[in-house]
């Protein structure tokens, strides 16, 4: 197998290159025994962000961002495997990974600033969606149920005091139920569920449910047709969790 990995940068002063390394290496087997291989070179950098990581594509390659923080964590090939799957994808011309098949729906979306925000992370959450059902085949399935529950009970505790903000905490909770039970990680009477639907029942909006319900049943291999259908359908759910009517 050709080497993809070009390099591993070190921008925090507290090394783990060649932890990455070695973690990128391992996932990229696991990647390759599933029939997935990335073809654009990929050029890694260690930084001091918040959050655990993410990957910029551009046409002749990839940049991956990883935290410090994972890196010193045990989640660092999940989230290696999480970030290398969003480029499998993105060069495979997935619809979620192809900006052109939602261009128009981001030129019309009926939302102040805010709800433009929240739309964003909500679309997000689906191409994670997409990028796990390739992950989590990876091996890191067994470390997921603790990560997305821990990240729910978190997005849960932030009630705010504005509508927006409410709803984009109640989208993640919603992402992280349904990627759970997307993947037979989450009964139906789990208690996290009481958890986010407390927070849901505290915010007014009474649309966990509907959010997960649809990140856990998006459909597996869509056509653009068909993906860009379900992203308006999920337009239509934040203008109703948004309206307090609703």
């Amino acid at each position: 197998m050709r080497r993809v990995l070009l390099a591993v940068v070190d921008r925090t002063g507290r090394g783990g290159t060649r932890k990455v390394r070695a973690a990128f290496e391992d996932v990229e087997v696991r990647l390759a025994d599933l029939g997935h291989r990335l073809g654009r070179p990929v050029a890694a950098e260690i930084l001091p962000i918040p959050i655990m990581g993410a990957t910029t594509s551009k046409e002749d390659r990839h940049l991956l961002h990883v935290s410090a923080r994972a890196v010193a964590s045990n989640m660092l090939d999940g989230l290696l495997a999480h970030e290398m799957s969003h480029m499998v994808l993105t060069e495979a011309g997935h619809p979620s990974h192809d900006p052109t098949a939602v261009a128009d729906i981001w030129a019309d979306l009926p939302f102040p600033r805010a709800g433009r925000q929240v739309f964003g992370q909500a679309y997000n959450h689906v191409q994670d969606i997409y990028a796990d059902d390739i992950a989590f085949r990876a091996g890191v399935q067994d470390r997921a149920y603790a990560f997305f529950s821990e990240w729910a009970r978190g997005n849960a505790a932030n009630l705010g005091t504005s509508r927006w903000p409410n709803v984009g905490q109640c989208v993640s909770t919603g992402f992280a139920l349904g990627n759970l039970a997307r993947h037979g990680l989450l009964s139906a009477d789990d208690e996290l569920r009481s958890v986010v639907r407390a927070f849901d029942e505290a915010a007014g909006l009474g649309a966990v449910d509907r959010f997960a319900a649809y990140y856990e049943r998006l459909p597996v291999d869509p056509t653009t047709a068909r993906f860009t259908s379900k992203v308006r359908e999920l337009v239509r759910l934040l203008a109703k969790a948004a309206d307090r009517r609703g």
